[in-house]
């Protein structure tokens, strides 16, 4: 009996849970399913918002109850935005819970808008649609599309400045001058948006606006400006140094899609300065170079003497034109007179930013011209070209001993800005030019620390420092141009001797050639003489070895071809042509030009 009782308890219990949990239904997830048509409208189908929108409704979106099982505050519905017939592929979304509608201010309609266009100015049609469900997701439901044209507007920063007046000088252009700060263009967008501070001249109500470098990017709200930056605001702005001028400023703002906004216009009044610039050059048909750009440096670049002021001296053709240039090789960047073309006084005149072509004087000559960027004032003063030149110092023959010995130590005049001498030069030890024998009041030096030249183009001053010889003993060829300022060191390979060979001469192409008659006499090293008949219209050529056809010089051209006077020649080269007419004649060959007269 025990047995059976305690059998027929669990049953009874097992009954009373099975009956327990049949009661408990409503726990289980699972709803009545709702009306699957929802109907969605919108309150306008074309919508033009203005930024005075921005914080107000301009449309609202309602849609059918789905009238689900449960209570209808729970309700999830997902609005969805896309650029029309494009299947909602890159939509926007809203959630929405209990409520059948929603609205969207201008600024957050204007920001989907956005997404998928850069135009402001031509309404762009999108799609839309509603997805409802339960809390859960379960039973979703899809709404008709509509169709909605929205015009986007722009809705730009609002930009303020530090400073409504800067001034700034040359030596504090490096300085602080104005901070300008603006607001987020487009509050809201989720794109990426790039600014760029804007400016021109007030008056031109920025009919060719220009940016300022470096200033703004991918939000970034803020731009702290040197003097020198906003000096170069008002130069490019065509406002004159010296003159105070308005310029406006205003904020450039760009979405990823392309549509930009302009923030309001502030406009700074600035009296520019004319800055310094790195590096400063001369072009023109008054320079040696002529009007090419870029200009041969270092013949045609500045040195900078300090920290407003550039010094030249070179070779001008008198009364021709020049400019200077900022950069070499860009024409965009130039300094000129402030009057009409070659209209300057050439010693002591005003220049400017892009201005006028600047006249030569009258004369030729060697002329040094000083810029000065602090008076914006340049000066064009002739330096006269000594009549003679020495070389003295321990790298010469005779040691620093002045007077030096002539004519082993004087150089040759080559023309009227040239100087040439062949020399024996003592490796590593130092020498100086010497516009007058005997007198160490006057002389000619390197720009640097004595014995700090490189011996080959390097610059020339008067007055320098001590110049230091090749690091090699030897024989060289020392070339002085004043109209470069600069000289050169090169061993010296012209020929111990020189002949004269050709059916030009009385000897013929007979070789070797009758000598004293057919030897050139040299009579200062490097340059060589001969005067003997020639007959007209015949060849010839000159031999630094009688009897030796192996080692020649000759014309650069073809045989024949060679101007009889002043032409190049070249060791190796072709035949010359004697003049048209048989007659005595004075050859000169120079070894430091590579030319030939035949006078």
């Amino acid at each position: 009996m025990k047995i059976f009782s305690k059998i027929q308890l669990a049953t009874i219990a097992l009954l009373a849970v099975v009956v327990t949990s049949c009661d408990k239904k409503d726990v289980l997830t699972f709803h009545q399913k709702g009306n699957e048509v929802i109907t969605l409208t919108a309150s306008s189908s074309n919508i033009t918002p203005a930024l005075a929108d921005s914080l107000n409704t301009v449309v609202t979106f309602s849609w059918t109850d789905p009238k689900y099982a449960t209570d209808s505050n729970t309700y999830k519905f997902i609005l969805e935005i896309d650029s029309t017939g494009k299947n909602f592929a890159n939509k926007t979304t809203k959630q929405v819970t209990g409520n059948l509608g929603t609205g969207f201010t201008g600024r957050e309609l204007n920001n989907i808008l956005l997404k998928y266009t850069g135009n402001l100015s031509a309404p762009s049609e999108v799609d839309v649609r509603v997805i409802s469900s339960y809390q859960n997701n379960n039973e979703k439901y899809t709404s008709n599309t509509i169709k909605v044209k929205v015009t986007p507007y722009s809705d730009p920063s609002k930009l303020t400045t530090e400073k409504t007046t800067v001034t700034g000088t040359a030596a504090t252009s490096s300085d602080h001058s104005n901070t300008f700060s603006w607001t987020a263009s487009f509050p809201g967008y989720s794109g990426t948006i790039s600014y760029a501070v804007q400016y021109d001249l007030a008056s031109n109500n920025f009919a060719s606006p220009k940016e300022i470098a470096g200033a703004g990017g991918a939000s970034v709200y803020i731009a702290s400006l040197s003097q020198g930056a906003m000096n170069t605001t008002a130069l490019s702005s065509g406002i004159a140094v010296g003159n105070p001028g308005n310029v406006a400023y205003r904020i450039k703002a760009t979405t990823s899609r392309g549509a930009v906004a302009y923030s309001n216009v502030i406009n700074v009044t600035i009296t520019p300065f004319s800055p310094v610039p790195a590096n400063l050059f001369i072009v023109g048909d008054a320079t040696l170079g002529g009007w090419t750009n870029p200009v041969p440096v270092p013949a045609q670049q500045f040195t900078k003497t300090d920290a407003y002021k550039f010094s030249l001296t070179l070779w001008l053709n008198g009364g021709k034109s020049y400019l200077f240039l900022q950069e070499n090789g860009d024409w965009n960047k130039k300094y000129g007179g402030i009057g009409a073309n070659n209209t300057n006084n050439t010693a002591g005149d005003d220049f400017k930013d892009g201005g006028s072509d600047m006249r030569s004087p009258a004369t030729d000559g060697v002329y040094q011209i000083v810029v000065d960027f602090q008076t914006n004032k340049f000066t064009v003063t002739q330096i006269p070209v000594p009549s003679n030149l020495y070389i003295t110092g321990g790298a010469t023959p005779s040691g620093w001993a002045n007077p030096v010995p002539t004519p082993s130590q004087q150089f040759t005049q080559l023309d009227n800005v040239t100087f040439g001498l062949v020399v024996n030069l003592t490796a590593n030890e130092s020498y100086l030019f010497l516009p007058v024998n005997g007198d160490w009041g006057q002389k000619y030096g390197g720009v640097g620390a004595n014995n700090s030249n490189n011996v080959n183009g390097d610059q020339l001053k008067a007055g320098g420092s001590d110049m230091k010889a090749p690091a090699t003993s030897g024989l060289y060829m020392i070339i002085v141009n004043f109209a470069t300022s600069s000289w050169t060191v090169t061993p010296y390979t012209g020929p111990a001797n020189l002949f004269m060979v050709g059916g030009a001469t009385p000897g013929g192409w007979t070789n070797p050639v009758p000598v004293p008659s057919q030897q050139f006499t040299q009579n200062t090293k490097g340059i060589f003489q001969l005067t003997l008949p020639l007959t007209a219209n015949e060849s010839y050529l000159f031999l630094p070895v009688n009897g030796d056809w192996g080692q020649k010089y000759g014309g650069v051209g073809a045989n024949n071809t060679n101007n009889v006077n002043g032409d190049q020649f070249k060791e190796g080269g072709s035949d010359m042509k004697a003049p048209a007419t048989s007659a005595s004649y004075t050859i000169t060959v120079n070894f430091f030009t590579m030319k030939f007269t035949v006078q």
